[in-house]
């Protein structure tokens, strides 16, 4: 297998194309296989008769109803299938436009917690200074009223 291989290996580095020919290690031309295949292609006299000429008609087979009904049964097929390719087109659009409005609501949505957060921290921060003055007042009458 692997001397095959090899073979095929050395025998594609030896080839080269140039102008539709093949073309050995020395430039020239290998064979002429298309001058040959033309001369060849010439002999053959029944190579002309699977041409169609123009003038010719050539009769069209009848349709049996077999062929009629299977016609039918495909273009409800294809309108069936551009109706799915509708709705799935007017889904896709209103997919979008949920997604968009899903983006809004959850951005207005972090806006509004981060705002409560920083209130409430605001608001404990107050009741702490507060506090700390409250605790500063009792302090203050305690030793009113004990003097």
């Amino acid at each position: 297998m692997r001397g095959v291989l090899q073979r095929v290996h050395k025998a594609w580095e030896m080839s080269q194309r140039k102008d539709n020919e093949l073309r050995g290690s020395s430039n020239g031309p290998i064979g002429g296989y298309r001058r040959w295949l033309k001369a060849y292609a010439q002999d053959l006299d029944w190579l002309p008769s699977l041409r169609t000429t123009k003038g010719v008609e050539v009769e069209t087979p009848e349709e049996d109803e077999e062929v009629h009904a299977l016609k039918t049964e495909l273009k409800k097929a294809q309108t069936v299938k551009e109706k799915f390719k509708s709705a799935a087109v007017r889904i896709r659009k209103e997919n979008a436009e949920l997604r968009d409005v899903n983006i809004a609501t959850t951005k207005a949505l972090e806006q509004e917690t981060k705002r409560a957060c920083r209130e409430e921290h605001d608001r404990n921060k107050f009741r702490g200074a507060l506090w700390g003055s409250n605790s500063e007042l009792k302090i203050r009458r305690e030793e009113r009223d004990q003097s």
